[in-house]
């Protein structure tokens, strides 16, 4: 049987509004357009792992409201199964709202709703198919209990657990020890140190020393994404570096979500491969608008890195 990806994470119903710069406190801007999409970063990380051609299965919960009909539809049409997603009565399905501006960055709200609702029983009856080489990927929009729960799940299953600890965790308690891989950006590594109150003296500026120190006190693989500088990893305390593609951005939602999904689907390669092709996934994303809208699939990876190197002077 293939192995599969399951993601244990949030969902929403995200609709994002292009203006031409954020707001300001107490300021009104005109949007220039709109564009609703499945959304969460479980969401984005499922529908990305099942673009770079994993078998995706997403566990999860959502509301009994209009949304999830079409939101759990979108999800199926890119090739995520949902039936393991619970519908919890009374409750409303998470929902963002997303600003991009003209330089591509983004202000986020996000309404929970129903995300808040994973517990223990849901990871447990969701997780009860994992087996040996299949990978669980995690993240933080979910409750740090119900998180815990599922990492301990996967680890006693033999599958490989991914932690991608965004938003940052704000209490040591937060912090997730049955994991094989760490993934973060530079700001969520930093709140990490903290927490363990790990720091280095020598290469303080270089995200590769903190991120070995990290990666020592969690005892786990770690990858740090650099977005356009591409990403640092720490595989048995060994430290390397992958350069990203230069590109255009213009909407950066979704981007570190696409990162996780191609390494989740493709664990049996290199690290430095693997990295390498889910930066390219991650930078293709920022070239398009939306959030899960912009997830490309592993077919148009392939293309841009082909191109890529066919305009590499030998």
């Amino acid at each position: 049987m293939k192995s599969a990806v399951v993601i244990f994470g949030s969902i929403n119903a995200d609709t994002s509004y292009r203006v031409a710069r954020l707001p300001a406190p107490g300021e009104t801007a005109l949007a220039t357009s709109a564009l609703a999409s499945p959304g969460g970063k479980g969401a984005n990380q499922a529908i990305a792992a099942a673009a770079a051609g994993a078998l995706t299965r997403m566990i999860g919960a959502v509301g009994d409201d209009a949304a999830p009909g079409p939101l759990l539809a979108s999800l199926v049409d890119r090739g995520v199964d949902t039936d393991a997603v619970a519908v919890c009565t009374g409750a409303d399905t998470g929902r963002a709202i997303v600003y991009v501006d003209d330089a591509a960055e983004n202000s986020i709200v996000v309404l929970p709703g129903a995300n808040e609702l994973l517990d223990e029983r849901i990871a447990t009856a969701g997780l009860a198919s994992l087996v040996t080489g299949d990978t669980l990927v995690l993240q933080n929009e979910v409750p740090s209990l119900a998180n815990h729960a599922a990492a301990r799940i996967g680890r006693a299953a033999g599958a490989s657990v991914i932690w991608n600890a965004a938003p940052a965790p704000a209490t040591a308690a937060e912090l997730l020890l049955d994991i094989d891989l760490l993934v973060v950006n530079e700001l969520e590594l930093a709140s990490i140190a903290d927490l363990l109150d790990v720091s280095v003296s020598d290469g303080a500026d270089d995200p590769g020393a903190l991120l070995a120190a990290v990666a020592h006190e969690l005892a786990t693989d770690a990858v740090c994404t650099l977005g356009p500088d591409g990403a640092v990893y720490v595989v048995d305390g060994v430290v390397g570096r992958v350069s990203a593609p230069q590109v255009q951005a213009i909407d950066t939602t979704a981007a570190g979500d696409t990162v996780v999904g191609y390494l989740a689907a493709h664990s049996a390669m290199p690290i430095a491969d693997r990295l390498r092709l889910a930066t390219a996934a991650g930078a293709l994303t920022v070239t398009r608008e939306g959030a899960s809208t912009s997830i490309p699939q592993l077919g148009d990876v392939h293309r841009m890195l082909a191109a890529l190197t066919e305009r590499t002077p030998a």
